[in-house]
């Protein structure tokens, strides 16, 4: 069992605190504080880095039909915004797990390198081609910055605090959604579409200089020395062929390609054999202590699961309405480009207002599960609104279509990722933040794709209905400035085709609708659990509306939370509660274990410590007005192994191998693989019991010590389970009832005893390998001997009986 060790109180002036243990709760000690300007530019270089992804998402929508005009490519249209979607929908697996691995600033310089590079060979295309391989690179880019800025938040801010930030993320993806089709049609108006890309360039260079000078270096949980081999690339690239799978059926399927095509199926072949390789993979590399892309753990969590679903359908509806909504402004209103992204403010001004609200609602009192069901029921009514529109309807009722679906989307969108992150343990942050924006770009992707062949579709069939030609140059600017006859048709066909796509979204987000009542809301926790950023500490109290961090004042309690070979162990949350139970203060180890924290007044309190993969504990602590240290050994975990073999040494594959703890708790289960190994990983130390059971074999049951570090083997030899069987007749062969059947032993003890029915059959189970005899009573008795193997053995009795004289 693990020790707790409480120093004496030293006398004296209070200690020296390295810089790196800087947390709330500190003590009233002289402690220079992070510069408040530092600290701002974190979070503005983070935001900006955010807007440009997202900027990219919405930007090329107004620009899009002058873009396919001057490319001569209506058929690719939507792969100008699939390619963005898709390529950084593949990455985020990678980018999510690389920075739990070897750090959140390196892999995020690298994502806003990338994504310049695609920014310039975007605004240089000179064909559809070039344009949608350059999207690809840019969006490769864009998945990094759209993962760290989240992932580098909850390393700083607490769950109950970050609420207001991920409202602000959902803000800053509404003002993108704002800016980018107003930029989109004023540069398409203005100096040409390809500045929507080239204005990228100046924005980027100034978010990549402020991330290198300002963003502390030692951001993440894994230590930058060659962790990124433990990465999961396998896996990786199976998420990345199921994504682009999917993509490519989706966009072929029903236009370039029909439905049951080989093409077709094969994709959606490809994508359903990547999911079920993907499993299997995730368990090899977990078993072999490699980090998978996305751990299976994380899916018997209730809330990972389904906000991951409701991110999907999200995904769908959101892409899928926000991507073709400007071109119908611009076709059906004779909109400019300029002028369709102001129109479509009423839909971005309720996603800003109602991600701000919801997360500063959310960080004041502390729930979340309402903002998804009242945010799915609204964008449902929104998406149906949006497809009962005409080519006359006003723009009063087109704004309140889009206001409606903008404050839906807006409620759902500040949520799922809190919600994740707030479930999941500090070690899987990276990935599960990375797994749900996953979903949510899988479900976008596909909704782009979709979308955008029904659309096809539907508009095919109208212009041929009304007797009018299709060709890839089909632009607002090209229909508008055709003879009345002829632009009324055009218009009246793409007005008929695009709303009624919107039809089809509904029952999708309705879906969502539904799966948020499944979504279990767990308590957010009211203060942050802080990094050890080396030199500097960003705490939640640093953040920019409160300025440079606020000491608490009080007795300071020091010390350090250490394994038994006294190795620091980092991001342990401690809490002190005061005798009544209530929380005092709460604040994180460092990356060598150290922590500080401040008692606010003289009395006993209980320190409680907990780290992932340990066993947590608790001591008390007692103040009298003078610096206290307290260390805290934390008892780690280890790792059970071991095979299961017969008597003869054959392994006995698929036994079932169960670990209960002292109360009889199931602690962990799992099946023997085929050369009879099983092994269990992340076991508290203790003494457990071990049981196993098989068919054809005597289940065993021992009790096993596991180690607090290391692997503790316990191999297990199952003996063979007999069974006898047989029939007690006379003898002519009839059977006899309540014929009294006793087995014994070689050493004359009854092993089990039983009673005829009418059938005269007899039978015992679960007998081990030997001599028995049997012995069938009720007319003159008979005794007969025999050795029992394993397996099944039967034997009839035949007793004597004066009606067969």
């Amino acid at each position: 069992m693990s020790v707790i060790e409480a120093a004496p109180e030293r006398v004296g002036t209070a200690p020296e605190f390295a810089p790196a243990d800087k947390v709330p709760g500190a003590p009233p000690t002289p402690v220079p504080a992070v510069p408040a300007v530092r600290v701002r530019l974190v979070f503005v270089g983070l935001m900006l880095a955010l807007l440009l992804a997202a900027l990219d998402q919405t930007i090329v929508a107004t620009a899009l039909p002058r873009i396919v005009g001057d490319l001569h490519g209506l058929s690719k249209m939507s792969w100008v915004v699939t390619a963005y979607l898709l390529a950084s929908t593949v990455g985020l697996p990678v980018y999510g797990r690389l920075g739990d691995l070897v750090g959140r600033k390196p892999v995020f310089q690298f994502a806003i390198v990338v994504f310049l590079v695609g920014s310039a060979l975007s605004g240089s295309a000179h064909s559809m081609t070039d344009l949608i391989v350059s999207r690809a690179v840019q969006g490769i880019g864009g998945g990094g910055l759209m993962i760290g800025v989240q992932a580098i938040i909850a390393d700083v801010v607490g769950p109950r605090e970050r609420g207001r930030y991920m409202g602000l993320i959902g803000a800053v993806f509404g003002l993108s959604s704002v800016a980018g089709p107003l930029l989109g049609g004023w540069f398409t108006d203005g100096p040409g579409w390809r500045w929507c890309f080239w204005v990228n360039l100046p924005l980027g260079l100034v978010a990549l200089l402020v991330v290198t000078l300002v963003l502390p270096r030692a951001l993440g949980h894994g230590a930058p020395r060659g962790r990124y081999r433990e990465l999961d690339w396998l896996g990786a690239l199976l998420l990345a062929a199921v994504g682009t799978c999917l993509v490519l059926a989706t966009s072929w399927g029903g236009s370039t390609y029909a439905w049951s095509s080989p093409t077709i199926l094969g994709l959606i072949g490809g994508s359903v054999l990547g999911l079920a390789l993907f499993a299997p993979v995730e368990l090899w590399v977990e078993r072999r202590g490699g980090a998978p892309v996305i751990p299976l753990r994380l899916f018997r969590d209730n809330v990972f699961t389904v906000s991951g679903l409701i991110s999907v359908v999200v995904g769908v509806a959101l892409f899928g309405a926000a991507s073709y909504l400007p071109s119908f402004l611009q076709m059906v209103d004779d909109a400019s480009a300029t002028d369709s992204g102001l129109k479509m403010l009423p839909m971005m001004g309720g996603i800003v207002v109602a991600s701000i609200a919801s997360g500063q609602l959310i960080s004041r009192y502390g729930r979340y599960k309402v903002y998804p069901l009242v945010g799915g029921a609204l964008s449902t009514v929104g998406m149906v609104l949006l497809g009962r529109l005409t080519a006359h309807s006003s723009f009063a009722v087109q704004s309140l279509a889009m206001a409606v679906l903008g404050l839906g989307v807006g409620l759902v969108l500040a949520v799922l990722v809190l919600a994740v992150q707030n479930s999941v343990e500090p070690r899987d942050v990276g990935a599960a933040t990375s797994a749900n924006n996953y979903l949510r770009q899988i479900g976008g992707s596909i909704g782009a794709a979709v979308f955008g062949t029904i659309f096809a579709s539907r508009f095919d069939h109208q212009l041929a209905q009304r007797g009018l030609p299709r060709n890839d140059s089909i632009t607002p600017a090209f229909v508008h400035a055709l003879p009345a006859p002829l632009r009324s048709g055009y218009v009246d066909a793409f007005a008929a085709a695009m709303p009624r796509v919107f039809l089809y979204l509904a029952p999708v987000l309705a879906l969502g609708f539904v799966l948020a009542f499944l979504l279990k809301e767990k308590p957010l926790v009211t203060h942050a659990a802080p990094e050890d950023f080396g030199s500097e500490s960003l705490t939640s109290e640093a953040l920019p509306q409160q300025g440079a961090a606020t000491p608490l004042t009080g007795t300071p309690v020091t010390g350090a939370v250490v394994q038994p070979d006294r190795v620091g162990v980092a991001r342990a949350v401690l809490t002190l509660v005061d005798m009544d139970g209530r929380q005092v203060t709460r604040t994180s180890s460092g990356g060598d274990g150290r922590w500080v924290l401040a008692a606010p007044r003289n009395g006993n309190y209980v320190l409680i410590a907990a780290a992932p993969g340990h066993q947590p504990q608790a001591v008390t602590v007692s103040v009298g007005g003078r610096p206290v240290e307290v260390d805290v050994v934390l008892g780690g975990t280890g790792r059970l192994s071991g095979a299961i073999r017969s008597a003869e040494g054959a392994p006995v594959a698929e036994a079932s191998v169960t670990l209960t703890d002292p109360h009889g708790e199931v602690v962990a289960s799992a099946h023997a693989d085929a050369d009879g190994a099983y092994a269990f990983r992340d076991l508290v130390s203790g003494v457990y019991t071990l049981t196993v059971s098989a068919r054809a074999y005597r289940p065993a049951a021992l009790a096993v010590d596991v180690a607090p570090s290391g692997e503790t083997r316990q191999d297990v030899t199952l003996a063979g389970s007999g069974t006898l069987r047989g029939t007690v007749r006379t003898t002519l062969g009839r059977p006899v009832a309540d014929a009294r059947v006793t087995l014994m032993d070689a050493s004359g003890a009854v092993v089990a005893a039983a009673t005829t029915g009418e059938d005269g059959l007899f039978r015992f189970t679960d007998l081990e390998p030997g001599e028995y005899t049997v012995i069938a009573a009720g007319y003159p008795p008979v005794a007969t001997a025999l050795r029992l193997e394993d397996g099944h053995t039967e034997r009839d009795l035949h007793l004597s009986h004066r009606l067969d004289d």
